[in-house]
């Protein structure tokens, strides 16, 4: 189930998309890198938060990298996808 998310959270998903629309995989580097190009704040505690929040609400499909586990591989949902299958309750 997909659920809206905070504007906030939007434009960072916006930039990202941008970038990497739905089937390029990137990982955390890779967005702040974004981020700092569109002049977007991007400080690690921040961050951890964005990709906690695309996560919990279904934006982000998120995998372990094969060469070192702790660190993430996300990979975006689709807007359209998103959109379809948003969870209409208020």
């Amino acid at each position: 189930m997909i659920v809206s998310i905070p504007h906030w959270v939007q434009i960072r998903y916006s930039a990202l998309y941008r970038e990497f629309k739905c089937g390029k995989s990137f990982n955390r580097e890779d967005a702040k890198k974004v981020f700092e190009k569109h002049k977007i704040k991007s400080d690690d505690k921040l961050t951890n938060t964005f990709f906690s929040e695309l996560k919990k609400k279904g934006w982000v499909k998120v995998t372990k990298n094969k060469e070192d586990t702790r660190k993430k591989i996300f990979k975006l949902i689709s807007p359209e996808k998103a959109i379809l299958n948003l969870d209409l309750k208020e």
